[in-house]
């Protein structure tokens, strides 16, 4: 799907509508949601990559998984900082 077939799509007029209920211009929104998404993807590689050097060092699995934890907050905590 082309930019120009989406905007006349009524998907874009949904999220447009979606966007004045936030007080949001769409372009705002749009871009707040990639930017979601592409951190969610990056955490998810994140978590896989962690999970596979965990298998290899020997550490358990709950151990990598309060890593990744620990990682985000401290992510979390240094954008909120910002």
């Amino acid at each position: 799907m082309t930019l120009e077939m989406l905007i006349r799509s009524e998907l874009w007029t949904n999220f447009e509508k979606q966007a004045r209920k936030q007080k949001k211009q769409p372009s705002e929104l749009l871009a707040e949601l990639l930017c979601e998404h592409l951190e969610i993807a990056e955490d998810i590689a994140l978590t896989e990559a962690m999970r596979r050097e965990a298998r290899k060092s020997g550490y358990k699995e709950a151990d990598a998984v309060r890593i990744v934890r620990e990682y985000r907050a401290e992510k979390r905590k240094k954008r909120a900082a910002s």
